[in-house]
C-alpha cells in the first residue's frame, strides 16, 4: 500500500473489543490478522485504554500507519449519554494509539472523519459498526441481505445495487425497522425470547431472572463449543455442558437433579426455535420495505452466530453464503473491524 505501512481496524463494543490488522505483502496478497478480547466496559470504563493497547501490541500496531474505528459501546449505562460515550471511547483510542492517524466512520454519510473532529458531531459516530460491515459487503455482494449475528445483537441489512438502503441510522430507528434485533448467541437472556418452555408434556412459565444465557442453549445443542463461550456465565461457574444444563434448568425454577438431560435438550431446542422465529420475522420486515423488483435472493451469513443466520436464510428460502468467504471463522466474528480496516485502506488509496 502506497505510503501505508499497515492499517488496524477496531470495533469497540460494550462487551467485546475486536481488532483486525491488514497488510499488503510483497506478492500483492493481503495478510489479515485478528484479535479480540471480552471486556464489559460498563463495569470499569477506565480499563479500555489498557485493553486497546494490549490488542494493539498483539497486532504490532506500532508498525501501522492508520487506524479505523467503529463503536457501539457508547450505549453502556456507565455513560450518562451517547455523546459522553462516543467522546470517551474516542479519547481512549487516541490515548492508546497517539502515533496512528485515526479515522472514525460517520454513520450518517458513510464517510471517514479524523478522530479529532468527532466531538463536533459525536452522534454521527454512535453505533456505526453495522454501516462498515454493510458497505464492505456491498463491494463484493451488491445484492443480498446481510445477517450478522453477534454475541448480543443481530444486524439485518439490505444491499441493493451496491448500495445500503437501510431505513434506520440510529439504534432506535433500526430497532423500529427490524434492522437491529437485540438477540445474540451468547449474552441474550432466554426469558426475552420465550414466556413458557415445554417440560414433560406441559408448558411451564419461565422465571424473569438472569439464571441462564443463550450461550447455554447453544453449548448444549452443540452449536458452540465451550471455548466459544467467551462471556461471563450467569452464575459465575464454568461453560461446560453440565454447568449449562444446571443453569437452564433454573429457567423453569428447577435444577439438574429434577430435570434430566433430555428434559433440558427439549427446552433448549424450543428456545433456539424461538430465536430463529424472532430473527426470521425481523428479516421479513426488512424485506417488506424493499421494492419487489429489488428483493435480494441470497443471505450473507456473518458473525459469531453465523449458523443462526444460515438457518434464517433457509427459512426464507434464500441462497445462503458465508460472509466473509473465508475458512477463517474468526474473520466473520470480527467483521466490523475487518470491514473498517478494508474500507479505510481503499479510501486512503483513492
Amino acid at each position: 500500500m502506497s505510503k501505508l505501512s499497515g492499517i488496524i481496524g477496531f470495533d469497540v463494543g460494550g462487551a467485546n473489543v475486536k481488532a483486525v490488522r491488514l497488510d499488503r505483502l510483497a506478492n500483492g496478497e493481503v495478510q489479515i490478522r485478528t484479535a479480540s478480547i471480552p471486556l464489559e466496559i460498563w463495569r470499569d470504563p477506565s480499563l479500555l485504554v489498557g485493553e486497546l493497547s494490549e490488542l494493539g501490541h498483539e497486532l504490532d500496531s506500532c508498525s501501522c500507519s492508520h487506524l479505523a474505528l467503529t463503536l457501539t459501546a457508547e450505549l453502556c449505562d456507565s455513560f450518562r449519554t451517547k455523546r459522553e460515550g462516543v467522546n470517551f471511547i474516542c479519547n481512549a483510542v487516541s490515548k492508546a494509539f497517539p502515533d496512528l492517524e485515526t479515522f472514525a466512520l460517520d454513520v450518517m454519510s458513510g464517510e471517514w472523519v479524523e478522530i479529532g473532529r468527532v466531538a463536533e458531531t459525536p452522534l454521527h459516530f454512535a453505533a456505526n459498526n453495522w454501516m462498515a460491515s454493510a458497505l464492505h459487503a456491498a463491494e463484493s455482494h451488491p445484492d443480498g441481505l446481510l445477517i450478522d449475528v453477534g454475541s448480543t445483537t443481530t444486524d439485518i441489512i439490505p444491499l441493493v445495487g451496491g448500495t445500503v438502503p437501510a431505513r434506520g441510522r440510529t439504534d432506535t430507528e433500526r430497532l423500529t425497522y427490524g434492522e437491529l434485533v437485540y438477540c445474540g448467541v451468547l449474552r441474550t437472556n432466554p426469558d426475552t425470547l420465550v414466556q413458557v418452555v415445554p417440560v414433560r408434556g406441559a408448558m411451564c412459565r419461565v422465571t424473569a431472572e438472569l439464571f441462564s444465557l443463550m450461550a447455554d442453549v447453544h453449548v448444549l445443542l452443540g452449536n458452540l463449543t465451550e471455548s466459544d463461550y467467551s462471556c461471563q456465565t450467569a452464575d459465575g461457574r464454568g461453560p461446560s455442558q453440565e454447568e449449562a444444563h444446571a443453569r437452564l434448568a433454573r429457567l423453569a425454577c428447577s435444577d439438574s437433579e429434577a430435570l434430566d438431560r433430555n428434559d433440558i435438550l427439549v427446552m433448549a431446542r424450543y428456545i433456539y426455535e424461538a430465536q430463529i422465529h424472532e430473527l426470521t420475522a425481523a428479516a421479513l420486515q426488512v424485506l417488506s420495505a424493499l421494492n419487489a423488483n429489488n428483493l435480494p435472493r441470497k443471505v450473507l451469513a456473518a458473525g459469531s452466530g453465523a449458523f443462526v443466520a444460515e438457518e434464517v436464510g433457509n427459512r426464507l428460502g434464500m441462497e445462503v453464503v458465508a460472509y466473509p468467504s473465508s475458512s477463517e471463522k474468526q474473520q466473520g466474528a470480527v467483521l466490523p473491524a475487518l470491514a473498517a480496516a478494508s474500507l479505510l485502506w481503499n479510501w486512503l488509496e483513492k
